[in-house]
């Protein structure tokens, strides 16, 4: 277990090291808000917020929080902020496309009220593969291009969970626009 946290942390290093292409999610370090990137105008990342956060999501307009965690939820750190908290739970060794289009569904249809915050517990592998296959399957980038940023954009990707590059590796993307571009509006946790 050692190596592979050594492993992760290096690459994380090598990733701050080599200059970000243009087109990666944006770190914002300053608003102290752990793991944060904004991936587009209305959409971001992070790790699990906590309750000092509030006032830096609420500034940048976060409207919606939908957690990926299948274990905690949002309640007790934003309750009564005026966040809408929507829970997708999605288990990081059980990732398929079912559970990816449920999150991207959530997120579709939070971005029609305002800015949303995607997260799980580290912002790294369940936000990182949900985000790599937003960017494929709404954005419309390639799989290479979005599997670079998901491993080597500063996020902390966790090498171990070798079922997310796998998944990846399977994922076709031009399938799950078609089904997000058809999906109902699916009921998510609260």
């Amino acid at each position: 277990m050692r190596r592979h946290k050594r492993k992760d942390r290096d690459d994380n290093a090598a990733a701050h090291a080599v200059p970000r292409p243009g087109h990666w999610a944006d770190p914002l370090d300053t608003l102290r808000v752990e793991n944060l990137h904004r991936i587009t105008p209305t959409l971001y990342r992070s790790a699990q917020p906590r309750i000092a956060n509030g006032a830096a999501l609420k500034a940048l307009g976060i409207r919606t929080i939908v957690s990926l965690r299948s274990f905690n939820d949002d309640r007790k750190v934003f309750a009564g902020s005026g966040i809408r908290l929507v829970r997708v739970p999605i288990n990081t060794w059980s990732i398929d496309d079912t559970k990816v289009l449920r999150a991207l569904v959530a997120i579709r249809e939070a971005e029609k009220q305002g800015p949303v915050l995607i997260h799980c517990m580290h912002g790294a592998d369940r936000t990182g593969v949900v985000a790599a296959v937003y960017r494929m399957a709404v954005q419309g980038w390639d799989k290479e291009s979005a599997r670079l940023e998901m491993l080597r954009g500063g996020y902390g990707y966790h090498t171990l969970w070798r079922n997310i590059s796998r998944y990846i590796d399977r994922l076709d993307p031009e399938k799950m626009r078609h089904a997000l571009d058809h999906a109902p509006v699916i009921p998510v946790v609260s």
